[in-house]
């Protein structure tokens, strides 16, 4: 259960895709119109659930029909791996597995193709019964002409 979603966290804090967003002739990331119109017809609510968006990006396809127009890209995840995960619990008789847990976790630090993320468990009522750490790898994808040379 602490690994669900847990090395993603460095994707959701450091702003970066994901998933890929379809790719053009040459091999780059682009949005279709049909996609566009799609994310411009969703209220603001859902499109903070679809991955990937986060506010400075809802922001950008709410005022424009473009979302990076100055020819920037957003990074995209080319492969995410676990490098180590540690699991701290705390008080571990005053909890129970099968009933509801609240999760938190955050990424204070990404950088040289690693992420750091830190999380933290409680019980329904707000008791701390597990600390986590995890390490990982985190690639950022390579267009298809640096890596057609290899």
């Amino acid at each position: 259960m602490s690994d669900s979603y847990f090395i993603g966290t460095v994707a959701r804090v450091h702003k970066l895709w994901r998933f890929s967003a379809p790719k053009d002739k040459q091999g780059e990331s682009t949005l279709t119109r049909e996609v566009m119109q799609k994310l411009k017809a969703m209220d603001e609510e859902t499109l903070k659930r679809v991955q990937g968006m986060d506010k400075e990006v809802i922001q950008k396809l709410q005022e424009s029909d473009e979302l990076f127009e100055d020819g920037t890209k957003r990074p995209e995840i080319g492969m995410m791996v676990s490098l180590d995960h540690t699991i701290y619990f705390h008080n571990p008789r005053d909890f129970r597995a099968d009933e509801w847990m609240f999760t938190e976790m955050e990424s204070p630090w990404a950088g040289g193709g690693r992420g750091v993320v830190y999380q933290k468990i409680f019980t329904k009522s707000g008791k701390l019964i597990a600390s986590c750490v995890q390490e990982g790898v985190v690639r950022l994808r390579q267009s298809t002409e640096s890596t057609s040379k290899l």
